[in-house]
Order: structure tokens, then sequence, then C-alpha cells
């Protein structure tokens, strides 16, 4: 029966243990009732029988013990390993699928190859003459278009290799976790258990093969790409080779040009034809633009994100004007209200035009042609047909010197061309100076009389050294002519529209006080500060000169330090991101206050009519700008979310000690914009002081008192105080009247004739209907309180005026006595004789 049981036992699995244990415990129970009934049964048992057979079981149990441990551990050793090869089983499927999905997304091969092919011919169409077969007659256009597209070219060449790169360290790392999990010796223990040992063969079978397909297919695609990133390099150092030569050849040039020598003459032999160079040229311009666009989204998404910005504002602009009726009669020139989309581009390229890291005059002349078309515009209705059409003719003049310096190769018919506008610029320039003084043609800017100066000497200068057959000097300077009228426009109007905006909005949101200020300076003549005219000039300078190789040479110096990483301790940072950063927080700061300004009613608008309650609304508002502003701010710079908490850990240490009560304040804004207990344009009374609310801002709000004053009211005092909210349900308000009539007056008709001027004043609610109540006996009058609603705060003292005349003259046509304190003198006459004369004189 015991080999019965032991045989059957060792069948068991694992989970039967507390089983097989039960059945031991029955057995050795088993011989102990047979050992108790045997005893009951012979009255005398030998004592060494009974430690004899004691011995046996114990014997017997500790066999059994050591047999049950023996099998628990190998049950337990092989439930460990089965978990941990399903568990590296699945690892080891998982880093399989990553790399089968990744290959079959794909990667752009082809695409690469293509654009790498495309990339290599564009080089050498750029590099022709000047690398390649150089000529002999070089121009400075032509060098400094191939040296702007040679480093587009390397900027999208790094953008392809490091594409790649990433690529390439993806998959090499997925192929190490894969090696890393193959290898461990977890995989390779067979266990004991037949119907585990034949799963893990199947597994071993499909993984196996699964991971040499996987293997195969990772090196054939790291191979390849390690092969493309490769050949990418080495046209990324023929690039950089190229660009070398190229910045060699714009030195010797700038050098030769500068020196004011000839450089027509030996190449006269040789001079292409105008097809030829219009070929040459439009090829060069084609691609650099196309490249330069490509390399430059986020910069000209920004440019057109703010241009939509500006022409929203203005529209706003113009329609708080509309609805508080000034826009028929504006105080300042309405161009920028007229023409917002207008406006909103010149101002805009204007001053994104600095921002734009080395821009090709080819994208230039683009911007300049946009914001010309919108100044013409802008000028068609603004100022005198003389005016306009010497515009126009700069204008016209101006494209013309566009289109002859995308011309990159020299011909005849080119430098008789420059020549021919040098002189027609220079005619025009001495006609406008000439007539600047007379009438109807009077031109008032200082600043674009000194530009017009300067195109002039430039246009002499050009047409000197076009006879003296210095080409590329002449057309320098000719085309640097040309440009400094069209800056010049673009700068001064530019500055006028931008004051312009700043004086309308201004406006809008002065007191009553300061428009009468403005009104009395009105007469006085606006004066342009003289650091104004430095930044014009310096403006001038960067536009017409920062494609040179000498200014190139001289800034880039200082922005390879301005984007250079710096490391300090483990934190790493650049001059750019650093302005980044406090660039970022100042535009949160300004969009903040431009959203509540445009969202605010201004100069009498919806005077006494209801409230949209949009003031709490505005402070979360307002609160989530400049705290996704921070965020943005802070991620840009690159500080990890893990660092910027610890940050704000630390000083919550201080600010929980000394900044309690800004906290506080703080705190008590969020409170109340969610809460609304109080919004802009309330009647309210705290502490003392009553007013409107003018402002609800994050840390204090601004009360206006009916005296005039702003009352800056921390946020926290208007929660911990006794808040009265006149107009927080409704705007309606209920005022009082007290009046007394003299004694022997008829009571019922001082009563009925109250009642009937209260209905006939419409500013009087009918619902709640007016009170009329005899209050009391007084000293020489029956008193009255007469109690009434209006429909606004606002209306209640000019109800009350209205009121107390009609109350008068009603009283005065009905002989109704209205009285007033009197006392009665009684004189007693004296025994004094003295006093009797005294009295007498009197």
């Amino acid at each position: 029966m015991m080999q019965f049981f032991m045989k059957n036992s060792k069948k068991r699995p694992f989970t039967d243990f507390f089983y097989f244990n039960s059945k031991s415990t029955y057995v050795v129970f088993f011989f102990i009732l047979n050992s108790i009934a045997f005893g009951q049964t012979k009255e005398a048992v030998n004592k060494d029988t009974l430690a004899k057979e004691n011995k046996q079981l114990d014997a017997l149990m500790q066999q059994l013990n050591a047999e049950s441990l023996n099998e628990n551990k190998t049950n337990y050793e092989f439930n460990v390993l089965t978990n941990k090869q399903n568990s590296s089983f699945n690892l080891l499927n998982e880093e399989i699928q990553k790399a089968n999905t990744i290959l079959k997304e794909g990667i752009d091969y082809k695409g690469f190859t293509k654009e790498l092919e495309l990339l290599v011919e564009w080089k050498e169409k750029s590099v022709k003459g000047i690398v390649q077969n150089v000529s002999k007659m070089q121009t400075a256009r032509d060098l400094t278009t191939t040296s702007l597209l040679l480093k587009e070219l390397l900027k999208r060449t790094d953008y392809q290799l490091d594409r790649i790169s990433s690529n390439n360290k993806s998959l090499s790392e997925i192929q190490r976790r894969m090696d890393s999990l193959a290898t461990d010796k977890i995989f390779y223990q067979i266990p004991a258990q037949e119907a585990a040992k034949k799963n893990y063969y199947q597994r071993m079978v499909l993984m196996a093969k699964d991971l040499n397909i996987a293997n195969t297919n990772l090196k054939n695609a790291i191979d390849s790409i390690q092969k493309l990133e490769v050949n990418g390099k080495m046209f990324k150092f023929s690039l950089e080779s190229d660009l070398a030569v190229v910045n060699n050849a714009r030195k010797k040039l700038s050098e030769k040009v500068n020196s004011i020598s000839p450089d027509i003459v030996d190449a006269k032999e040789k001079s292409l034809s105008f097809v030829e160079n219009f070929v040459h040229s439009f090829t060069k311009g084609y691609l650099l633009f196309i490249f330069y666009f490509a390399n430059q989204t986020g910069i000209l998404s920004l440019l057109l994100l703010f241009i939509i910005g500006l022409t929203l504002y203005l529209r706003v602009i113009r329609s708080k004007y509309k609805r508080a009726n000034l826009y028929e009669n504006l105080k300042y020139p309405g161009n920028v209200l007229n023409y917002p989309l207008a406006a909103s581009i010149l101002i805009m390229i204007s001053i994104f035009q600095f921002f734009l890291p080395s821009p090709p005059f080819v994208f230039s002349a683009f911007l300049w042609i946009i914001a010309g078309l919108a100044l013409t515009l802008i000028l068609y209705k603004s100022v005198s047909k003389y005016l306009f059409l010497i515009w126009i003719a700069f204008f016209v003049l101006n494209n013309l010197a566009f289109q002859d310096n995308l011309l990159l190769l020299y011909t005849v018919s080119e430098s008789r061309f420059v020549l021919f506008l040098s002189v027609i610029g220079l005619a025009l320039g001495l006609y406008v100076f000439l007539n600047r003084k007379k009438k109807d043609k009077e031109i008032q800017e200082k600043s674009f009389v000194i530009a017009l100066l300067v195109f002039m000497v430039f246009e002499f200068s050009a047409m000197v050294l076009s006879f003296a057959n210095c080409y590329n000097l002449s057309k320098i300077l000719m085309t640097y002519g040309y440009f400094t009228i069209l800056i010049a426009y673009q700068l001064i109007w530019s500055f006028g529209l931008s004051l312009d905006i700043l004086n309308f909005s201004k406006y809008l949101s002065q007191s009553e006080e300061d428009a009468l200020l403005a009104e009395e300076k009105e007469g006085e003549s606006f004066k342009v500060p003289s650091f104004i005219y430095v930044l014009f000039a310096i403006a001038w300078y960067v536009l017409i000169s920062r494609n040179s190789y000498s200014f190139q040479s001289f800034i880039e110096p200082i922005s390879e330090a301005f984007y250079e990483e710096k490391q300090f301790g483990e934190f790493k940072f650049s001059f750019n991101a650093i302005f980044l950063f406090f660039f970022i927080l100042f535009m949160s700061g300004l969009s903040a206050k431009i959203v509540s300004f445009l969202t605010t009613d201004n100069k009498g608008a919806n005077n006494g009519t209801p409230k949209s309650g949009l003031g709490s609304w505005l402070l979360l508002i307002r609160i989530a700008i400049i705290t996704i502003g921070v965020l943005i701010a802070f991620i840009s710079v690159g500080i990890p979310m893990d660092k910027i908490a610890l940050m704000i850990s630390a000083l919550s240490v201080g600010i929980g000690f000394g900044l309690q009560n800004v906290i506080n304040n703080l705190v008590s804004g969020l409170i109340i914009a969610f809460e609304k207990p109080i919004n802009l344009d309330d009647i309210v009374e705290v502490g003392g002081q009553t007013g409107k609310m003018k402002s609800i801002g994050i840390r204090s709000s601004v009360i206006t008192t009916w005296d005039g004053a702003d009352v800056i009211i921390p946020n926290g005092d208007l929660l911990s105080q006794h808040l009265v909210n006149w107009t927080m349900g409704s705007n309606r308000r209920r005022f009082e009247i007290d009046l007394g009539v003299a004694y022997g007056s008829d009571l019922n008709e001082v009563k009925t004739i109250l009642i009937e001027i209260l209905m006939q004043h419409e500013l009087v609610l009918k619902n709640p209907a007016p009170m009329v109540w005899v209050t009391k006996f007084n000293d020489s009058s029956i008193d009255f309180a007469v109690k009434y609603w209006v429909p606004h705060f606002n209306f209640g003292n000019d109800v009350r005026n209205d009121l107390i005349i009609a109350i008068d003259v009603a009283f005065k046509s009905n002989g109704i006595e209205i009285p007033f304190p009197q006392q009665d003198l009684h004189i007693r006459p004296n025994v004094s004789n003295n006093n009797d004369e005294n009295l007498d004189k009197e």
C-alpha cells in the first residue's frame, strides 16, 4: 500500500503538494491507530518491540519528508525557469516585432539617394566657373550667390545626415538588445518535464527562425544606412571644400573691388550672351530661394503668424472706434486702420527681415516687393498725387534694379543696363531733391532727404565707375543706391504706422484727464528722437551689406559665439537660448496684456448696459497665457521638467517664509477668477472705498472711486474684508429721498403728488413700484420717505436731482410748504435804565 501511494504521488504536480502531505499524514495515523489497537487487545506488551516500532515510524517520516522536500525544490526550480524563459522569450519577441515594424514602415533609402544625387548635381551647377573650369571674369553677385547656395545645400545635407544617423542608432540599439537577450543563458536551460520540454523545443525553433530573419534584415538595413551615411559625409566634405574655395575667391575679389581696379578688360572676349546669363542666374536663384525657404520654415511661419495677429488686432481696434463713434473723426492718421492687412505686412516684414539668418538677395527682393506693394496700397490715398508718383517711379526702378542684380554673370548688355539705371536714377534723384521745397512737392521728412542724397552719391559713383570698366563695384553701388531709397520708404513708414498703432491703442485706454492733456499738446510738433535716426542708419547698413564678404567675415565669429553651446556644471546653455527664454517671457506677458485690452470696452462703449462678465475669465486667460509662456521658455532653453520641479520645490521654501502675502494675493486672484464675486465695471465697496471695478489683476485689483482716484487693493483684502457688490446680481439700485412738510398740510395730497412725480419719470422703475411713506412727526415738520428703483446704479444721482426739482415745483404750485428749522427769540425788558437805553438804541 505504501509503495502504491509513493508511486502515484510522484506523478502529481506541484499544485497537489498539500494533497500529498494529507495522504502521508493518514498513513502515519494508520500505523499509530494499529499500535494503539494492539495495545488494547494484549495486556502484556514487550517494551523492546514498542521502541523498535517507534524507530521504524521515525525513519519512515524522515524518508517521506526528504522526498517531499526534493520534489518541492524540483517544482520550484522548474517554475522559476519557466517564468524566466517566458519573460525572455516575450522580451526578445517584442524587440523582433519592433525591428520588423521599423523595417516594414521603411527607411527612405531611395529618397535620400535621389536627393543626394540631386544635391550633387546642383552643387556641380553651382560651382561651375568658380571651382571647376574657373572663369577669368568673376562677379561679386555670382560668388555671393554660390556661397549662400552651398551653405543652404550644406544645411540640407546635415538635415538628411541627422535623419540617417537617427535611424542607424535606433536600429543598432534594437540589434544590440536582441543580441543581449539571445545570449542569455536562460534560453539554453532545458526543462526536465516532458510537456514543458516539448513546448520549449517548439518555441526555440520558432524564435531561432524569427531571430535569424530579423538579424538578417537588420544587418542589411544597417549596412545600407551606413553606406548612405558614408556617401552623405563624403558629399558634405566636398561641399565644405568647395565652400572654402568660393569664400577664398570672394576674399580676393573683395580686395580687388576695394582697390577700384578695372575688372572687365580681361573678360571681353569670353562675354556670355544674355540668354546664357539669364539661364545660369535663374537656375541658381531658383535653387537658392527654394532651399532657403525650406530651411527657414520655422521663422517664416512665425512671420505669417505675427502678420495675422497684428491684422486681427487692428481690426478689433477699428471696431472699438466704430462702437465708440470715434472712427469718423480720428485724432491720428487712419492709414493703419483703413488698411490693417497692408500695414501689418509692411511692419512685420520690416521687423522680421533683421532676424532672418543671412537671407540671399533673391529672398530679400521677394520680401521687399511684397512690402512695396503693401506700401503702395497705403500711399494711394494717403499722400499727394506728386509724392505717390515719385514713389511709383522709385518702386519701378527698384524692381528693375532687382532684376539686374539677379543676373549673376557679366555681359556687355547687362553692364550697359547698369549704366542706364545709374543715369536715370541720378536724374530722378536730382529732380526730387531740387523740388523738395516747392509747394505741393514739399518733402518734410529729413531722413528721406538724407537717403535721397546718399542715393544720388551712389548712382553718380556707379556711373563714373561704369565708364572706368569697374563692373563689380559700379553694379554694387548702383544697387546700393536703389536699396537705400526702398529701405528709407520702408523704415520711415513702418515707424510711422507703428506710432499710429500705439497712439490709437493708448487713446482708447486713456482717462478723460489724459485725453485733455493730449489735446492740449496736439499743436506741438512731434520730434523724432536722435537715436531713432542712428537706428535707421544701422538698419540701413545691415540690410544693404549683410551678404557682403566683409560684413560676413565680421559677423560670423559673433554669430558662432551667440549660438555656441556652453556648459556650466551639468547645465548646458547658449546666448541664443537665453535670448529666446526672455523673448518668450516678454511675448507671453505682452500677449496677456493685449488679450485683456482687446476684450475690454473703452471710451464710453457699453455704458449703462449689462456687462458680459468677462473679467474673471480674462484673469484666468492671462494666467494661462503666462503659465504656458513660462513653461515654453524653460523647455526652449533645454531645462528638463524634473529640474523645473526641483527648482520650484526649492523656491517654495523661500516663498513660504518671505512671500506669504504675495502668494496669498495670487491664490486670492485665482479664487476670484473661479468664484467671480466681482467683475469689471461692478460698483463695489470695500475697506471704506466705493467705486467702479476698473481692473482685476493676478495680484491686485484697481477700483476707481467717485473722486477719480484709482485705489489699488490686493486680492487678498478683497476676500478677507467685507465686500459689498452693488451690481453683482443686478444693476438696479434703490435710492431714497427724505423730506418734510409743514404741519397742517394735507398728507394724502402730498402722498399723491409724490407718487405722480415718481411714476412720470422714465428712469424710475415701475416694478418694483416706488413707495411713499409718512415716517414721523418731527419738531417742525411731518417727515416723508420716498423710495424708488432705477435700472442702473449710474442713473441714481441724475434721477435724484430730477425728482427733487420736480417735488419743489409741484409743492410750490399746490401751496405745500416745506418747513425749515426756525427759532423764536423772546426779549424780556430789564429794570435797569442802562439796559432800557441800550434796548431803545437797538
